[in-house]
């Protein structure tokens, strides 16, 4: 896969047209704004869970993109899965933090060259192509559950 084609797929799933319906950001903006907060099932995770989850894993990717050797995260950890704290209403935070990540990671992916793909993540075991490509198919997972979420808060 090439920078382009990343940079192309991160595009379609957050704010274009995907073969699977509404985008992320297009999905998100049709939910009520009460419904982020909200509960759902026996360990009562809430959408807002979800979007911290997938905004730790996206900051995992930008720090990678800036060249952090440091910064890692470990599965399960309360970095993987950060409690939600939205600053003022939850609706337009998340909103704004995706689109903040999104603009962030495209900007420095573009500014990679091809071979940076090739090279390993650092405190990984796979490459920097695995993880950006792994971060397309995170929104993609988190994304139908939010809107399974957001069907059981309606029903």
């Amino acid at each position: 896969m090439t920078i382009k084609q990343l940079t192309q797929k991160l595009q379609e799933i957050y704010k274009g047209s995907p073969w699977h319906g509404a985008s992320l950001s297009t999905q998100l903006s049709n939910i009520l704004a009460e419904h982020y907060t909200k509960g759902v099932g026996a360990n009562q995770k809430s959408i807002a869970h979800l979007l911290e989850h997938m905004l730790a894993w996206r900051q995992l990717a930008i720090e990678v993109l800036k060249g952090n050797k440091e910064y890692t995260i470990s599965l399960n950890s309360k970095i993987d899965w950060p409690e939600p704290k939205p600053v003022g209403e939850p609706k337009a935070h998340y909103l704004s933090k995706l689109e903040e990540s999104q603009e962030e990671l495209l900007a420095l992916l573009k500014s990679k060259e091809g071979s940076w793909l090739k090279e390993q993540t650092p405190n990984k075991t796979y490459q920097n192509e695995f993880l950006l490509q792994g971060i397309v198919e995170h929104d993609l997972y988190h994304s139908g559950q939010i809107g399974i979420f957001n069907s059981l808060l309606k029903a």
